[in-house]
């Protein structure tokens, strides 16, 4: 008898039964032309071990594809890029896909060499979440060489063999720097990612658009760009809010700047208004007003496509436009899908300005 901690094998399967291994094989592989009562025998030793037939392993015997799928981030801390992981991975589980994930950081070489090793162990596809700003040419020769389907949540992996869902960026910025207008803000501190980045450089163009006619609003003189990380973000907006013309409010440009930004104001204890991109686990206890997209709803059509493409033998992966609800905009590129953005307001978004007045006069 096995023991109770012991994973059950074809192998015990088949001694419990009492045949060979070809033959529990063939029974539990749903062969036909084994006698009825040997096909019992096997099926009840199966049961009573609690014994599975390996998916990979019957995939691959087949003649299949690796049911592994690569998954690329930059950061794992981020909080927008955790949170599509866990809908990608939680997507990918009701197809019997597995994801194997690689954190790149700031290294567009490992970003090479993770695809290089993706496609020298046959994985079926590989999804971007975030890649580096240099590594997006990347994925469009791999899918090219290879015919490996690829799709991607950053808009700088593209391609003819890419499918690219992407939020809508440039209205995420306008829709942030409107609340604040909205709200009688004029002096706005805008604290950007990565400056050659394609998400911020239509973040900001958004932001922009949405000063279009008002001369009254000051924010270049409060722009930020390359501030990626909480650290940096926390220093920057100390030092504005330690100056004698603080902005009355500010515009973080990803969730972890937003998280770096309440910092600075918690340590300082002083509290502008502030719109973030990209929701995160703690910003509705701490009302932080974010714009955001339906992450669930992106990943499931990652998934989708690529599943239909895995397992129909439908060719190139789509991405075009108007495929899976999306729409062409926010400055994408003909075969980019762009998902709507929404406001959450929470509250720190629709502060008004006599929090920038009680600063000005704390410092003159």
């Amino acid at each position: 008898m096995a023991k109770q901690n012991d994973r059950p094998t074809l192998a015990t399967v088949a001694a419990r039964a009492g045949v060979s291994i070809k033959t529990a094989s063939r029974v539990l592989n749903g062969e036909k032309h084994v006698a009825r009562a040997t096909a019992e025998k096997v099926e009840d030793a199966a049961a009573e071990l609690g014994f599975r037939l390996n998916p990979t392993a019957k995939r691959l015997r087949a003649g299949g594809r690796s049911p592994y799928i690569g998954v690329v981030l930059t950061d794992a801390d981020d909080a927008f890029q955790a949170r599509v992981f866990s809908a990608l991975e939680a997507e990918l589980a009701t197809v019997e896909l597995r994801p194997v994930v690689t954190v790149a950081g700031d290294d567009p070489e490992r970003e090479q060499a993770f695809v290089d090793e993706c496609l020298a162990n046959d994985l079926s596809g590989i999804i971007v979440v975030r890649s580096h700003p240099d590594a997006g040419d990347i994925y469009a020769r791999a899918a090219a060489a290879s015919g490996i389907r690829i799709v991607s949540f950053d808009p700088a992996v593209s391609g003819d063999d890419v499918s690219v869902l992407a939020g809508d960026e440039v209205d995420a910025g306008r829709l942030a720097a409107q609340q604040l207008l909205e709200h009688g803000h004029i002096a706005l501190g805008v604290i950007g990612d990565h400056s050659t980045s394609l998400i911020t450089t239509r973040r900001l163009e958004g932001i922009q658009s949405a000063f279009t006619g008002r001369h009254d609003v000051g924010w270049r003189a409060y722009m930020r760009e390359d501030a990626h990380d909480e650290a940096s973000a926390k220093n920057v907006v100390a030092a504005w809010l330690g100056s004698r013309s603080a902005p009355s409010a500010l515009i973080t440009l990803s969730a972890t700047l937003t998280q770096g930004a309440i910092d600075a104001c918690r340590r300082l204890d002083e509290w502008p208004a502030l719109v973030g991109i990209d929701d995160f686990p703690a910003a509705e206890l701490l009302d932080v007003t974010v714009i955001d997209r339906d992450v669930e709803t992106m990943a499931a059509e990652a998934v989708r496509r690529l599943r239909g493409t895995t397992e129909e033998g439908e060719g190139r992966l789509g991405g075009g436009v108007g495929e899976g609800g999306g729409r062409l905009g926010g400055g994408a590129s003909p075969g980019q899908d762009v998902f709507p953005v929404r406001v959450i307001a929470r509250g720190s978004g629709e502060e008004l300005p006599e929090q920038a007045r009680r600063l000005s006069s704390r410092n003159s």
